[in-house]
């Protein structure tokens, strides 16, 4: 029996010493390889002047080419729009350009349904593990995630949960130093063609408040950061687009672009998202307003 007790105490500290051996492994690759998420570029970034920062999910993500923006305006421009994000993950982000010290003059933060949403995006989320030991980051995940001290501590543990967007393939795409398919320094992720069904929904009722957005003005007023609040497009065949209205009436001022292609489905590849004709159309839009009403 003691034998048998040795032989699995043996084993037992292989494989607990394999697992330090690969958290660390993978750690280290993941922090110093070429950035492929948004949360990598921004923490590979210092102290650099970005004059404009988008902040946003999907909607800005496809939406905002800064090449465009910098073309018009300028200046630097960033896209740090991240599908799926919710206002959570947007104030993480705030968080972490006042970290790495970038200086920006505005920071425009998109906003509409997701007005209404709690929580976080478990694709941000899975991007901040390698990372988890940085404080800011710890302190966002052990406030939305009952798991903290099991994916702080247990070693390897968070590459396993999330192993879906952290897993082999990707942590050999990251050794090898493949470059992500966008253009991390532009951040814009271009969509093609028209899907044939066109609908979509908002809410019929606004959530109260939003602690969030009361969150990130405070911390923007402390930090002497202006942020903009602005809505990104909806097809024209959207239900309840009255939400766009009860929206502005709660964050004001608003860049309001929730109608301007209402009657330009070309411009959608679906009710939700603009393909890259409606993405650039709308990014030069963006810019000559940010020129007329930020630069005169």
């Amino acid at each position: 029996m003691k034998r048998f007790l040795m032989y699995i105490l043996r084993w037992f500290l292989i494989l607990l010493v394999l697992l330090y051996v690969l958290d660390a492994l993978y750690t280290w690759v993941y922090k110093n390889a070429l950035p492929r998420t948004k949360v990598s570029y921004l923490l590979s970034i210092q102290e650099e002047k970005i004059d404009y920062v988008f902040l946003g999910s999907s909607r800005t993500n496809n939406f905002i080419d800064s090449k465009i923006i910098t073309e018009i305006t300028g200046k630097k421009a960033l896209n740090l729009g991240i599908q799926g994000a919710k206002m959570d993950d947007y104030y993480l982000m705030l968080q972490l350009l006042k970290k790495q010290r970038i200086n920006t003059d505005l920071i425009f933060v998109q906003i509409d349904d997701v007005f209404n949403m709690r929580g976080s995006s478990d694709l941000v989320k899975s991007s901040l593990m390698p990372y988890i030991q940085d404080s800011l980051i710890a302190r966002y995940v052990r406030e939305r995630d009952s798991d903290f001290w099991k994916l702080k501590h247990l070693p390897f543990y968070r590459y396993m949960v999330y192993d879906y967007k952290l897993g082999f393939r990707e942590f050999f795409s990251n050794l090898i130093q493949k470059k992500p398919r966008v253009d991390l320094s532009n951040g814009y992720a271009p969509k093609y063609g028209t899907v044939e069904d066109l609908k979509a929904k908002l809410p019929k009722q606004i959530a109260s408040k939003n602690d969030v957005v009361k969150a990130m003005r405070s911390f923007a007023k402390k930090n002497n950061t202006q942020l903009i609040f602005f809505t990104s497009p909806y097809c024209g065949h959207t239900k309840n687009l009255f939400f766009i209205d009860s929206l502005q009436e709660k964050i004001s001022p608003l860049m309001n672009y929730a109608e301007i292609f209402a009657h330009d489905d070309q411009y959608f590849y679906n009710c939700t998202h603009l393909n890259n004709k409606g993405a650039q159309v709308f990014s030069k839009r963006i810019a000559e307003d940010i020129v007329s009403k930020y630069q005169n």
